[in-house]
């Protein structure tokens, strides 16, 4: 067609085009983005791909024992001995003392080298189908569970959909006989690439369970000419990772590998390996050399098995060693199991908190630790359920569910939603911890908000239990104003100086976030994720002329995203004005001190919002005197406090020490420790109202402990500085098993039931003399079992028993223990295992 334009006009007309297309575009911005030029993306939002070049570093617990501190961001904290540069294994201490070789040599990481973070910047986030399954899988089960994945979770994160043991040709019988990875399961019948196929189709990423060092069919060994044989042609090597076990020094077995691999990854689709039974494997390297076609250093002959099948499935594929922690793997692993197998109880909880204590410091540093999966199902109450979830919210851990995921209720979703899915969180403390830690302190750096939040456990099924939170503790300003947001519990709980007392329930948790008061309105808390804010939050500012705060914040569709703000304390009548997020439907509420803003949308997407404040009404009651005052004493540096509750309307009460603020408690008691003994002290307690006033009168009394402990103390009446065994839980007044304490045909009323090995520790002050107990095998044990029993005082070993065995009756121990400290009670394996170690130390008790 030939055109009538002449040049003049088309140059126009082009110029008329132009300015339609922007001003289009320019209204486009202005509706997407509130009218408001939006900041550049904070660069959070680009995952980290490698560790830093600098990390800061504990070696070693604070004032504090309790204490376990993660860091997620830039942090900087007086609680840090120093500095890690992760890739020459060197510590820089404050002192300027440096430590080389740290990982290798302190912690005995002998092939530690940095995570590579390059390909996997993040822990995995997904579901196992063992703990609700186990072996009786089938395929169509977990292709319900994958739908309903995509559905609820994956926008909150999840990713991988994990098959794990059951799927191989034979599931019945022990798991000798089923190590068979040549064949797949009748119940698989469509073929494992077909799952693999249809996870994919779901969004997800397939992951498969295998033993891969071990093998049952006898054909596949014959064939293959890759096992271990005696010369007669029998297995050296029958354990749980099969009836045969590779022989990693031969050619053949490394050819093996990458043919089980190949097809397991290139062939049916997987990309996640979980490697079992992998401890099992090294140490029978170690014992089994002489079987070998030519025996060499176990430990690089097992490593060897490992990079070939790196080389198989490639750098894009995660490997995850699994069932213990076998540290050989180092530097070729992208995630290790770092504990046993957990159980659908809360006993299943302290397996992966154990595993925390102890492996915590290799996570997202040497590989991303996994302590087992999180589970959430009933019978787990739902403070249980929530104990779990946070601790894979604060520690970022390989984050795995595995329950019947299409049956939880809401509330269970609920919970699973606010941790999915697992950030770059990374440890303070480089080191092991060797109790049950009740206070884990993640600190965060993100958009120029440094917040803490605070996990406070309580592993006791048993009883609720109050946990002093100190500020100081948290290497936070002692004297400064710290607004409390208690996450679980959608609740504000004020704005104080020095710390405050928790309340904890049962086997639960309370997760408190700390957020210094810095006399403006405040963001201090958002309800998409456990960090309260890291995932979601991508811009924040706050205008002091015009009272508003302004930001950007990532939303999932269907699920309300509540902002919470808290008022300086001294301008508690503020409140919120309104509310700017074009396009989005909003509700907001004013309390007193604090406010929320819940946004909704209909689909993912990223919102700007606008909060604008204004003065409003405040309520002010006058703080009333509490009475009944009562000190109970809890041992010889702690003592509980407990008072008539008020009333009158109240905020609490602040503690008060030889006339200095203490503590704050939301309830009518509280907690001294770090006492003295033999010091006098002057102890009240004043009521509070919600802008720090305080009564004019408070309740008081004066104390000293040593004068006011009876001549005999029992130390099941007292509160040990730590308690723990490897086995099973340490109780008062129980065994270990939970039943009354007996020790041959006797019951004691009270006592110490432990299982080995185990360690109970007593802060005496020094002023008993005598320790007493009648100690033996509880006879829960069944007659079975065996352990020897020590007792140290300040680290010197004072008294141990002879090997106590079966039903032996008890005996009887009276040790002087003048001028001791720490009276330290441990009970150790007798060389047979430790699960029927059931031992106890009944009527255990000092005089003085």
């Amino acid at each position: 067609m030939k055109s009538y334009l002449t040049r003049p006009q088309v140059r126009k007309n082009v110029s008329w085009l132009l300015f339609f297309v922007l001003l289009l575009l320019s209204s486009w911005l202005s509706i997407s983005c509130g009218g408001k030029k939006q900041p550049a993306a904070d660069s959070r939002t680009q995952v980290a791909t490698k560790i830093p070049d600098r990390l800061p570093v504990r070696i070693a617990d604070g004032t504090n024992k309790e204490v376990l501190v993660m860091t997620l961001g830039d942090i900087k904290t007086p609680l840090a001995d120093g500095t890690f540069y992760p890739v020459e294994d060197r510590i820089v201490l404050n002192n300027g003392q440096e430590i080389n070789d740290y990982f290798k040599t302190k912690l005995g990481i002998k092939f530690y080298r940095p995570l590579d973070k390059s390909i996997f910047p993040l822990p995995p986030s997904g579901w196992c189908t063992w703990y609700y399954y186990y072996g009786e899988v089938n395929q169509e089960e977990v292709e319900k569970n994958a739908v309903w994945l995509a559905r609820n979770l994956k926008d909150y994160g999840l990713k991988y959909c994990q098959l794990d043991d059951g799927w191989q040709g034979r599931s019945l019988g022990s798991p000798v006989d089923y190590r068979d990875w040549s064949n797949v399961n009748q119940r698989f019948s469509k073929g494992l690439d077909s799952l693999a196929r249809f996870i994919k189709g779901q969004g997800l990423v397939p992951g498969l369970w295998l033993a891969p060092h071990g093998q049952s069919n006898e054909e596949v060994v014959k064939a293959s000419r890759a096992f271990l044989l005696t010369p007669d042609g029998q297995s050296p090597s029958s354990t749980w990772e099969g009836k045969f076990l590779l022989d990693p020094s031969k050619p053949e077995a490394l050819s093996y590998l990458t043919e089980l691999f190949t097809k397991l990854s290139a062939d049916w689709g997987f990309e996640y390996f979980k490697i079992d039974g992998q401890p099992i494997v090294v140490d029978e390297y170690r014992q089994k050399q002489q079987f070998m076609a030519s025996p060499g250093d176990p430990e690089q002959l097992y490593r060897r098995t490992l990079e070939t099948i790196r080389q198989a499935i490639g750098p894009n594929r995660f490997l995850l060693c699994c069932w213990g922690t076998p540290l050989e793997g180092a530097g070729i692993f992208n995630g290790s199991r770092t504990g046993g197998d957990i159980v659908p109880a809360w006993e299943g909880f302290q397996v992966a908190a154990e595993a925390t204590m102890k492996y915590y410091f290799l996570h997202n540093i040497v590989w991303y630790s996994d302590p087992d999966v999180m589970l959430v199902r009933y019978p787990l109450t739902q403070d249980m359920a929530r104990a779990w979830a946070s601790l894979q919210g604060l520690t970022g851990q390989a984050l795995m569910a595995s329950d019947r995921m299409y049956d939880l209720p809401a509330d269970r979703v609920e919970i699973l939603k606010r941790v999915y899915p697992a950030v770059d969180i990374r440890p303070l403390d480089l080191f092991p911890a060797s109790r049950f830690k009740k206070i884990w302190d993640l600190k965060i750096n993100h958009l120029g908000r440094q917040y803490d939040v605070v996990g406070c456990f309580n592993y006791d099924q048993t009883q609720s239990q109050g946990l002093e939170v100190k500020w100081a503790d948290l290497g936070l300003e002692d004297n400064a104003r710290y607004h409390i947001y208690d996450f679980w519990n959608k609740d504000y709980l004020g704005c104080v100086e020095k710390g405050i007392y928790v309340t904890i329930p049962p086997a639960g948790v309370r997760v408190l976030t700390l957020v210094k008061d810095n006399g403006q309105p405040q963001l201090i808390s958002t309800s998409r994720h456990i960090t309260q804010g890291w995932v979601d939050l991508e811009s924040l500012a706050y205008e002091p002329e015009n009272r508003v705060v302004r930001g950007r914040s990532r939303v999932i569709k269907g699920d309300p995203y509540e902002l919470r703000f808290a008022f300086p304390r001294n301008e508690r009548y503020l409140r919120i004005r309104r509310v700017e997020a074009p396009g989005y439907n909003f509700s907001l509420e004013n309390h007193d001190g604090w406010a929320t803003v819940t946004l909704s949308s209909q689909s993912n997407d990223t919102v700007s919002w606008e909060v604008y404040f204004e003065a409003g009404d405040v309520y002010n009651y006058p703080a009333r005197t509490p009475a009944g005052l009562k000190a109970e004493i809890r041992s010889l540096n702690k003592v509980r406090l407990d008072w008539q509750p008020l009333y009158y309307l109240n905020a609490g009460y602040f503690i008060y020490l030889n006339g200095q603020p203490y503590l704050y408690t939301p309830v009518n008691c509280g907690e001294l420790s770090g006492l003295n003994p033999d010091e006098d002290y002057l102890v009240e307690v004043k009521g509070a109202w919600l802008d720090g006033s305080t009564s004019e009168k408070a309740a008081s009394l004066q104390l000293r402990l040593s004068t006011a402990l009876p001549a005999e103390v029992y130390l099941s009446d007292l509160e040990p500085q730590y308690l723990v065994s490897d086995w099973g839980s340490p109780r008062m007044n129980r065994s270990a098993a939970g039943t009354q304490l007996k020790i041959g045909d006797r019951t004691y009323r009270s006592g110490i039931g432990t299982n080995a090995r185990s360690e109970a520790v007593f802060d005496l002050g020094g002023i008993f003399k005598t320790f007493e107990s009648e100690v033996g095998l509880d006879a829960a044990s069944g007659g079975q079992g065996s352990v020897e029993l020590k007792l140290f005082g300040d680290t010197k070993l004072l008294w141990k028993s002879e090997l106590v065995k079966g039903r032996a009756p008890a005996r009887k121990v009276r040790v002087k223990i003048s001028g001791v400290k720490e009276l330290r009670l441990v009970v150790e394996d007798g060389g047979d295992g430790p699960r029927s170690d059931l031992a106890d130390w009944a009527e255990a008790r000092v005089r003085k």
